[in-house]
């Protein structure tokens, strides 16, 4: 599986962010050909979202697959590292652990899962609770 990660902030340790990623696809039994993470501005994103998903609201992650289904994986998770700061602040989280935890939901989006009714953001937020509590000794 090939991992880029593209324009990482500062403290970002790529291997150990690449290695969150391969969790992830290897928890959910799937397989990649290859993964970019695109760090971007709050603003570029939020364009992003109004242009795909004709929604104008801030967000810290979006996904797209661009492979058929039932192939192997091939996509891209954009991240604000910005917005993943104020979500860190208004959780009252450690940003390294936020920076995971939307990384795990970008990875989750990439398997399949959705998050567009209650029970489907439960489900995926359990999922990234089972995850974070794997991948709590990798610091990022």
């Amino acid at each position: 599986m090939k991992i880029d990660i593209i324009d990482p902030p500062g403290g970002v340790d790529t291997p150990r962010f690449k290695a969150c990623v391969r969790e992830v696809f290897s928890g959910e039994a799937k397989t990649s050909e290859y993964v970019n993470v695109i760090f971007m501005g709050r603003d570029d994103l939020r364009l992003m979202k109004k242009e795909y998903f004709d929604m104008d609201v801030y967000t810290d992650v979006i996904a797209f697959n661009l492979n058929d289904s039932g192939e192997s994986i091939e996509g891209e998770i954009y991240v604000s590292h910005e917005q993943i700061m104020d979500n860190a602040n208004s959780f009252s989280t450690r940003p390294e652990d936020e920076l995971v935890r939307v990384l795990i939901h970008g990875c989750l989006h990439l398997c399949g899962y959705e998050d567009d009714t209650q029970t489907l953001k439960d489900q995926m937020t359990d999922l990234e609770n089972r995850y974070m509590e794997k991948l709590k000794d990798l610091s990022l």
